[in-house]
């Protein structure tokens, strides 16, 4: 079976203001702030799919913004009406089949995306406020560039009412791309791999002289590496039933009447957990202040 051969279902962002928007083919004739479309493929781990939900509706992004969940775990997600949609960006497609790799369902999601610019949305990590903000900044500011990722990462073992946050690791970090979807399907794509296709993908940027990479300051370093669960990382298991499964009760993704306010109830004691293991790293110092300021900054709104 090819990656082509599952699909996510047709026009599931038909009628957006995203759908209508151009793919374009480079960075030199995208709009101030372009849609961006983030790309989360989950199974079994709803409590910290909502994580990364609470995640993206935190954006201070000034363009247009979707996320787009793919779930094909034998129980199905909640789909978000359409004036939750219309009101958040939340996108939710259950498929009726297991993909055969984690590779078949980031390609659906890409080929499902509409045009335009594309980020990795991981279900299982943190992106602070200023995430997408700073990656599609880069992009824009790298001539010639299809695709950029930052090198470093915010480390963090343990649950979300435990987390610990173990300073700064530079790794591959793929869930922080950010990219052209038309360059990325010109490229082949994602190859069809449980593990390393993210990877794939990055590398075929590179080779083609197109990926732009930085090491932002600490202070700077926008996205949180959860390792919660070790090298067992659910989405990439296939048919068989993790033990640590969480297929969640149906219940909608985003509670309550305010998703804003739903998403900094959820996040706060993380978000108060990074800032507290970042004073390892950065210490008392002017530096910790103004990381702690942008992390914050959703609080603060009037």
């Amino acid at each position: 079976m090819t990656n082509n051969e599952q699909r996510l279902p047709a026009g599931l962002l038909a009628g957006t203001t995203l759908a209508r928007r151009p793919s374009g083919g480079n960075n030199a004739g995208c709009p101030a702030w372009p849609a961006v479309t983030c790309l989360c493929p989950t199974y079994g781990r709803v409590e910290r799919l909502r994580d990364a939900v609470a995640c993206f509706l935190l954006q201070d992004y000034r363009g247009e913004k979707a996320v787009l969940v793919v779930n094909d775990a034998p129980e199905p997600l909640a789909v978000p009406s359409a004036e939750t949609t219309d009101a958040t960006g939340l996108f939710v497609a259950n498929a009726s089949r297991r993909f055969l790799t984690l590779g078949h369902k980031r390609q659906a999601l890409l080929e499902s995306a509409p045009g335009g610019l594309v980020a990795h949305w991981d279900d299982d990590d943190l992106y602070l406020p200023g995430h997408l903000t700073q990656a599609v900044g880069a992009l824009l500011d790298a001539p010639g560039a299809t695709c950029a990722k930052a090198r470093t990462a915010w480390w963090a073992v343990g649950p979300a009412d435990r987390l610990d946050v173990r300073g700064i690791h530079a790794n591959t970090f793929e869930g922080q791309m950010l990219f052209m979807r038309g360059r990325a399907l010109d490229l082949g794509g994602y190859p069809p791999l449980d593990s390393g296709q993210a990877a794939a993908l990055l590398r075929a940027f590179d080779k083609a002289g197109e990926l732009h990479t930085w090491r932002p300051a600490p202070e700077d370093t926008s996205y949180v590496y959860r390792w919660a669960d070790g090298a067992d990382h659910v989405s990439a298991r296939k048919g068989r039933s993790p033990r640590d499964a969480d297929f969640g009760d149906g219940s909608p993704l985003i509670e309550g009447a305010d998703p804003r306010a739903w998403a900094k109830d959820r996040l706060k004691l993380q978000f108060a957990a990074i800032i507290n293991g970042a004073r390892d790293t950065l210490g008392d110092t002017e530096a910790l202040a103004a990381f702690g300021r942008r992390v914050l900054a959703p609080w603060r709104e009037p």
